[in-house]
């Protein structure tokens, strides 16, 4: 059974301006692009503050935004939007990648 679906558990996410890959910020401050490295905020107030500090490490991404997430009960996280599964996933942007290498 997921906890708490209402989505007050939130991370940061933004795309790197480089190459435009999906990144999450950690709880050291840095953008990655593993997922299960994100720092969580667990209520509106730390999602607020979480959104803050991505704004502030911004240098190397574009737009930072906070994705709800919920917790299953082996501790781990998943976006709850569809949309924002995809972008973890990271499948659309690879076929993406793989044809711009091919046509390049």
């Amino acid at each position: 059974m997921a906890k708490n679906l209402s989505g007050d558990l939130s991370v940061a996410s933004a795309n790197r301006l480089v190459d435009g890959v999906v990144v999450f910020l950690d709880d050291a401050g840095q953008w990655t692009t593993r997922f299960e490295l994100a720092a969580v905020a667990r209520d509106k107030r730390a999602g607020e503050i979480l959104l803050e500090r991505a704004r502030a490490e911004a240098f190397d991404v574009i737009d930072p935004f906070l994705v709800a997430v919920i917790e299953d009960d082996d501790g781990r996280f998943e976006p709850i939007s569809l949309r924002e599964k995809i972008r973890v996933s990271g499948l659309t942007f690879d076929a993406i990648a793989a044809d711009a290498v091919r046509y390049a």
